[in-house]
């Protein structure tokens, strides 16, 4: 039980978007559902209750969920969360926004509205021709860098099309 969870103060960059799948369609292996996964790049357990999952023109406000230190979560629409279960941690939400195939401004936002990570992603990230017509996620590839926007981001080398709720195939962790 988290009823002694105590929750500590939150930072910009604490919790960061490492997979975009923004087009499932035309398949490769991956459920046709859009997610996003965050990590928790923070040495906290972090409650995301309260959180505000936005592409500009809807909000998704996150449930009860606690993220481990150096934990993934897939972030889906309530309706792919069975798709992914099997994947990791995974969470659904209500209102999950329609993520944009060829790109859109992505905000994390937490409970007190404190801006704590975003991602302006473009189909010119895939860095493939043939990805980037779908089925593939972006990738971040260095996540102690997250601030390197494009440079740090290409289409997944995993053959299943992207690697919600793990490591990231291109990443430099590994």
């Amino acid at each position: 039980s988290f009823q002694y969870f105590q929750s500590s103060p939150v930072n910009t960059k604490d919790i960061i978007i490492t997979e975009i799948f923004a087009d499932p369609s035309p398949q490769v292996n991956l459920p046709d559902s859009e997610f996003i996964e965050l990590f928790n790049r923070s040495t906290n357990p972090i409650n995301l209750s309260g959180w505000k999952f936005s592409d500009g023109s809807s909000t998704s406000v996150l449930t009860t969920q606690i993220l481990l230190p150096g934990q993934y979560l897939i972030l889906t629409a309530t309706s792919g969360m069975a798709a992914y279960a099997g994947s990791g941690n995974t969470l659904g939400a209500s209102n999950f926004p329609t993520l944009n195939n060829s790109g859109e401004a992505l905000t994390l936002k937490n409970s007190a509205g404190l801006l704590i990570d975003s991602v302006n992603y473009a189909l010119s990230w895939y860095r493939d021709d043939d990805k980037k017509e779908g089925g593939w996620t972006l990738e971040l590839i260095d996540p102690n860098n997250p601030c390197g926007e494009e440079d740090n981001w290409e289409a997944s080398e995993n053959p299943m099309g992207g690697t919600p709720g793990k490591i990231n195939s291109v990443s430099t962790n590994k």
